[in-house]
């Protein structure tokens, strides 16, 4: 199932050789279905290999790196922006990486339960939350498609009461 929602248009900045700021790219990209995760859709705009990061003015496009992390999500030492689009009633199993991510509500609904039942709902635009390594899942509540943005920052596993929690999914 492919999302209805509009394409992303994405304009990434650089310098020329003297030094005067333009945009290096400009198109727009294209949710594609995730494999094995009916109702899902997601992009990853761009990728950074390090942090600080070190390609500010390299000509290689951050979305022809690919996340070489937990589940294909996390860009190890790095950093990951990514968008999904969720059907309605389409979930993501419950799930933790070892990163810190920012998400951000673009359009629609969005159920996060935490591990243990703990729910909350998105449903302004703009609303966050910000994942640090617990084990979650999301939900599109509907009726219509939901759109959020994640920048996902690479992290050591979280350690709670000296047991290091590792990246799991659960099916």
């Amino acid at each position: 199932m492919t999302s209805p929602l509009p394409a992303v248009r994405r304009l990434v900045t650089g310098h020329t050789e003297a030094g005067v700021p333009i945009f290096q790219t400009e198109d727009t990209l294209l949710p594609k279905p995730a494999d094995g995760w009916p109702g899902v859709n997601s992009e990853t705009p761009w990728n950074t290999h390090a942090t600080p990061t070190n390609d500010n003015n390299e000509s290689t496009d951050g979305n022809s790196k690919t996340p070489n992390g937990d589940f294909g999500l996390v860009m190890k030492d790095g950093t990951s922006l990514r968008y999904t689009d969720l059907a309605p009633g389409a979930s993501i199993a419950m799930h933790r990486t070892s990163s810190l991510d920012y998400n951000i509500l673009v359009s629609g609904k969005l159920l996060v339960t935490l591990d243990g039942g703990v729910q909350r709902l998105l449903e302004t635009p703009g609303d966050l939350v910000i994942q640090r390594g617990t084990i979650h899942s999301w939900n599109n509540p509907g009726p219509d498609w939901t759109r959020w943005a994640t920048v996902v920052v690479d992290a050591k596993p979280v350690v709670v009461g000296g047991k290091t929690l590792e990246a799991e999914m659960r099916m």
